[in-house]
């Protein structure tokens, strides 16, 4: 009886194990790219190298494979809107033949939503321009006109430049386009919608993708949750501001600042007439939301230190490295971080830290702003990490064995 027990337990154990080892071998295999930078032909050129799409850019990996881009689809390149309706119709594809496409949220694509527009081609616009846009260039001159003088009058200022040559000048600063872009990336826009359906930070078979990187330990249901909220905290912020009559809902970020700046110097010079702070408590509340709203470089989503922008690994000596990666990947329960956002020299992707970081943005889009880039993709598959170039053999760059990452709690 005994013997007999013992037998049905090493073949349940044995069954549990070989059922364990088949999931782990069945397990798709990752495809992680980088930032893309509006170069549509590169990205689709390392995708079909990676054998996640054809030559028509049609998904051909089924459910073998995942695809994980860490953001920065868009700015700097000449195919804006062109990439994200790729990767949008990428996503859709994948899915109906049992794949994942998995898009994160890169620190350009929160600017265009938020309307910082520092880094939108010249290209760019022509893409959102329409056979009205012309109209919509004049309407929204006339919008701004009639808001300047509102505000000056409301505010007790001088009357503003509103006349041919203050005209001539917005319609510069705000090309053919201009207006069609802001609605795009609103809260109800095509590309805002679906970017703000979209994540930051994903733990996918134990590595952590995201755009920029984790400066300090937290939890990874933690990070996503700040930039979400504050993606929340942006568009509800905004809204209050057009309601409120100081901006229009095309503004760009510089102008909301501007806006709001103007009004806390108005608070300021009546307090300083006064002599004393008299704030009702409507004004209050607002020089209170006013001023967050100022404090940009404070929020998570636009931190130097934050997940969309933080540069550190590149820049961390290997001493600094072994303190914070162990602390930062148990947070995470993960084992290692796959990042773009830092180009790296000479178009090779950098495994640091013994394996727990790569860094895998190696300026696609080159010219420019990345001499000496191209792209490149690495796979994650059954514990190795393989990094692919243009023309180049597959390169194995995962840690040899002996030196593979080991798990964060035992690095501590």
């Amino acid at each position: 009886m005994i013997s007999s027990r013992r037998a049905r337990f090493f073949s349940g154990a044995v069954l549990v194990a070989l059922a364990a080892a088949t999931r782990a071998a069945a397990a798709p295999r990752i495809v992680a790219i980088a930032d893309v930078h509006g170069d549509l032909p590169a990205f689709k050129a390392i995708l079909a190298q990676a054998g996640l799409v054809d030559e028509s850019g049609a998904w051909t990996a089924g459910g073998d494979s995942i695809l994980i881009q860490v953001g920065d689809l868009i700015d700097r390149g000449p195919a804006m809107r062109a990439t994200l309706d790729y990767a949008m119709a990428l996503e859709r594809d994948a899915a109906s033949r049992g794949g994942r496409a998995v898009f994160l949220l890169g620190n350009h694509e929160v600017m265009n939503m938020t309307g910082d527009l520092r880094y939108v081609a010249k290209e760019n616009w022509a893409e959102f321009a329409g056979p009205d846009s012309e109209k919509r260039r004049e309407d929204a001159w006339s919008a701004v006109a009639a808001l300047r003088t509102r505000r000056a009058k409301q505010l007790g200022k001088p009357d503003p430049a509103v006349g041919p040559e203050a005209k001539q000048q917005w319609l510069a600063a705000h090309p053919p386009g201009f207006v069609e872009q802001r609605e795009a990336f609103g809260p109800d826009g095509i590309y805002g919608k679906w970017l703000r359906g979209h994540a930051a930070i994903v733990l996918e078979q134990g590595s952590v993708f995201l755009h920029g990187g984790i400066a300090s330990p937290e939890p990874l249901a933690d990070i996503e949750r700040k930039i979400r909220d504050e993606l929340a905290t942006y568009d509800e912020d905004r809204q209050t501001f057009v309601t409120q009559g100081l901006i229009l809902p095309f503004f760009d970020l510089q102008e909301t600042f501007a806006a709001l700046h103007e009004v806390l110097d108005a608070l300021d010079a009546r307090d300083a007439s006064r002599g004393t702070t008299s704030l009702t408590s409507d004004e209050g509340v607002r020089r209170a939301r006013y001023t967050r709203f100022l404090a940009w470089d404070e929020w998570a989503m636009n931190s130097p230190d934050g997940p969309l922008w933080f540069r550190g690994y590149a820049k961390w000596s290997d001493a600094e490295g072994r303190f914070q990666l162990p602390r930062i990947l148990e947070a995470l329960h993960a084992d290692r971080l796959v990042v773009g956002h830092t180009v790296q020299q000479k178009g090779a992707i950098q495994v640091r830290f013994g394996g727990t970081v790569y860094e895998i943005d190696t300026g696609m889009l080159d010219g420019a702003f990345f001499p000496g880039g191209r792209a490149s993709a690495v796979t994650l598959e059954g514990g190795t990490v393989t990094a692919l170039y243009p023309g180049e053999p597959p390169q194995v760059i995962s840690p040899p064995p002996g030196k593979k990452p080991a798990k964060a709690a035992a690095l501590r």
